[in-house]
């Protein structure tokens, strides 16, 4: 992800780290500097900021993982210095999945509290007060606190918080996902504007959240009234015919032909109203390159090409669609070819829905 380091790839999910964290770093060795703080003080910081962001690693990959067992794979996982963030492929719209995958980040840290009160036991530590520094008085008991405080914090019934997502999965026991997701979005929202008040007069921190959690809310909001609005479309509502192609037979000139009276990043290969493949922009100038001009396109044919059913929605086809190196997606049906469909189409009708939603909600 661009601005982030990757960092690994544990359970076939890739990890990233913001590089805003450097700043994180710099802003706590400044602070243990500031307090007349030595080597000793600022590796432990830095060590107890490292078990943190462990903790929050955790967090997410308990969403990730039971993601997982409903087929939901997780794109990525990229950790900020306000907390981590995992982008699953989508959130299961049944409400007891929902709750399952929501819950599990918040458990994961509720486990860890626990494995780490009964290590202090073994330990016979007992001092279960948060010193007043990041560490310097019980490093499990700290990392111990903070973990109840992860859980309650992210418990507020308020998108994008896990809290949010576990009361519209309640309310969708009994009313529909959409209005569901409408109310728990107002819930947030109000309470936004509490933390708001609060942070106005006492402190500036419940400002910031509060800010964080009403735009969380509305961006939520928006996205399932657009979802919505997009469910019952397929593909065979949204192929275009206006594509380049070219027949099994041409040549490599006559689909440089094609390339250039469209431009678009592949061309088609068709035999009669067969579809046999696609051929890339970079493949042709190649082609040209090397005097190959004259030969037969079928020679640099992309076979290994995603296709798509008629009859997939538009949700799922935006899952589909995201082949590395494909920007044309031929729509297909028992081997005939009923026209593409290019990012270019799916990032017009999204902008298009998103607006209609945006007027129909003001």
């Amino acid at each position: 992800m661009k601005w982030s380091l990757y960092i690994g790839k544990p359970a076939g999910i890739k990890v990233f780290i913001h590089w805003t964290f450097i700043l994180l770093i710099i802003w706590l060795s400044w602070m243990h500097l500031q307090q007349g703080h030595g080597l000793v003080e600022i590796t432990m910081g830095l060590l107890f900021l490292t078990a943190l962001f462990a903790c929050v690693t955790l967090h997410e990959f308990g969403h990730a993982l039971t993601a997982r067992r409903y087929g939901i794979e997780t794109q990525d996982i990229n950790l900020l210095p306000i907390g981590g963030v995992a982008r699953l492929e989508r959130m299961p719209e049944d409400p007891k999945q929902e709750l399952a995958v929501t819950i599990a980040g918040p458990a994961v840290n509720v486990v860890i509290a626990i494995g780490l009160y009964l290590i202090m036991l073994v330990l016979g530590q007992s001092n279960m007060e948060l010193s007043h520094h990041v560490t310097g008085g019980n490093f499990l008991a700290d990392l111990l606190v903070i973990n109840i405080i992860l859980v309650l914090f992210n418990l507020i019934p308020a998108f994008p918080m896990d809290g949010g997502r576990v009361l519209r999965a309640l309310l969708a026991f009994k009313i529909k996902r959409s209005k569901a997701t409408r109310v728990a979005a107002s819930v947030g929202q109000l309470l936004a504007i509490g933390f708001v008040l609060i942070g106005l007069f006492y402190n500036p921190f419940l400002l910031f959240i509060g800010i964080f959690i009403f735009l969380g809310a509305g961006a939520e909001a928006r996205q399932v009234s657009m979802a919505e609005s997009v469910r019952h479309l397929t593909a065979k509502d949204i192929v275009t015919g206006n594509y380049p192609g070219v027949t099994l037979s041409a040549t490599v000139a006559k689909a440089a032909s094609a390339m250039l009276e469209n431009p678009a990043s592949e061309v088609v290969v068709t035999n009669g109203d067969r579809f046999e493949g696609l051929v890339s922009h970079a493949s042709i100038i190649k082609a040209l390159q090397e005097g190959k001009s004259n030969r037969p396109v079928v020679e640099i044919i992309r076979e290994d090409v995603q296709t798509i059913p008629p009859d997939i929605t538009l949700l799922e086809l935006i899952s589909a669609t995201q082949v590395e190196g494909q920007s044309i997606y031929p729509v297909v049906e028992e081997g005939k070819l009923l026209g593409v469909i290019t990012d270019h189409n799916l990032n017009d009708i999204m902008r298009a829905r998103q607006t209609l939603s945006a007027h129909i909600e003001e």
